[in-house]
């Protein structure tokens, strides 16, 4: 086995597989990747048994081969490596030879025949979603995170829905029991659903984020065979399914009998920042009151001392207080693209939705929390 590639060529698909690799699990060969070399290009494989991605890249092959290399120690090697073009060779006994002249390293390669299988999907009906969607959709779901002993599937992946029969949107969803964040983006072309919830695994999803972050333009996915399939040019990732239920959400999406509130996306963000510096991890709450027109939060924490803020906005109703976690709240205006919110709110026990003024696609709904002596 022996190739020339240009550092260019794979350097992003080396960085794209980091977090695939660096998964642990029971075979320790998931670690590494699987470079096939053949033709005028290879292709790299990584499987962690729930994720896989695959691409083919051009390359200058003197010979083909199989190989399966430390996906880290590999990715740091061409990274640093001086020149453009890399001269890659297997000398004996899996040893491989990286780089010529004084420039130059040896490392062991693994047994390929070890490497897991990659599935073999076919007839994968695809339907086109924007670059920029995919990304949007990472961004907003893998905030939402779990704790290590964590079993509720629902808590553990996001869900992908579609809205209904007649438009052609899709929902992701992703929630922590504490708070819900839902997007819904356009498709284009046909799909077909199973009956059965889509849950797709959080750490595994995130991916999807590396698979398009220097992409543009349009991806191809699918969900076939238990797994989801994105595509784009020459690379593909396939995503292992969760098997469960996820809770019945869709009524904490109705604001029909909400009371809607405009704020300044900076203002509100501001006062969360200054209420939040009193919080510690015996106090994580703080109380948001509406009335005559005011927005006042408050913080009493007994370890530091206490604080109140107040924003004028347009509220006339009847006195509202809830406690909230103002980091959710934060959270949450962080990711909203808009320069003005709308909160929409129903009474003390229910929790808080926010929008973007004039953006339905995303909506993040928060918890309210009991307030003690009350």
């Amino acid at each position: 086995m022996e190739f020339i590639i240009k550092k260019k060529n794979i350097i992003d698909a080396l960085f794209k597989v980091q977090g695939i690799t660096g998964r642990s699990t029971n075979l320790a060969i998931t670690s590494d990747i699987l470079i096939d070399i053949f033709s005028s290009k290879i292709s790299i494989t990584a499987n962690n048994l729930e994720t896989v991605f695959f691409g083919e890249y051009e390359a200058d092959i003197q010979s083909e081969g199989v190989i399966t290399i430390n996906s880290n120690k590999f990715f740091e090697i061409i990274k640093e490596y001086p020149f453009e073009e890399i001269l890659i060779k297997e000398v004996k006994n899996r040893w491989i030879e990286i780089g010529e002249g004084d420039t130059q390293y040896n490392i062991v390669a693994s047994n390929y025949e070890n490497f897991p299988q990659t599935p073999i999907i076919d007839d994968v009906d695809f339907i086109e979603v924007d670059c920029f969607n995919i990304k949007r959709m990472v961004e907003i779901t893998s905030g939402i995170n779990y704790s290590s002993d964590e079993k509720r599937i629902y808590m553990l992946g996001v869900l992908l829905e579609k809205i209904n029969k007649d438009e052609k949107k899709l929902r992701i969803v992703s929630t922590d029991s504490k708070r819900l964040h839902c997007y819904e983006f356009d498709y284009e072309g046909e799909i077909q659903l199973p009956e059965e919830n889509i849950l797709i695994p959080k750490k595994a999803f995130s991916e999807i984020g590396k698979f398009v972050i220097n992409k543009e333009g349009k991806v191809k996915l699918g969900i076939k065979d238990n797994h989801i399939i994105v595509s784009k040019d020459n690379e593909i990732i396939m995503i292992k399914l969760f098997n469960g239920e996820y809770p019945n959400y869709h009524r904490l999406l109705d604001t029909e009998n909400m009371t809607s509130i405009n704020i300044e996306k900076n203002m509100l963000y501001t006062m969360l920042k200054r209420v939040s510096i009193l919080i510690s991890e015996n106090y994580k709450s703080i109380l948001i009151k509406l009335k005559n027109n005011e927005l006042i939060t408050t913080i009493e924490n007994p370890e530091i001392g206490d604080f109140k803020d107040k924003l004028k906005i347009d509220y006339s109703g009847e006195e509202i207080q809830s406690a909230f976690n103002p980091r959710y709240f934060l959270e949450a205006v962080k990711i909203i693209n808009e320069d003005n919110l709308i909160l929409y709110i129903k009474d003390e026990e229910n929790p808080f939705l926010l929008k973007g003024l004039g953006d339905d696609k995303l909506t993040c709904i928060i918890m309210a929390m009991k307030i003690y002596g009350n």
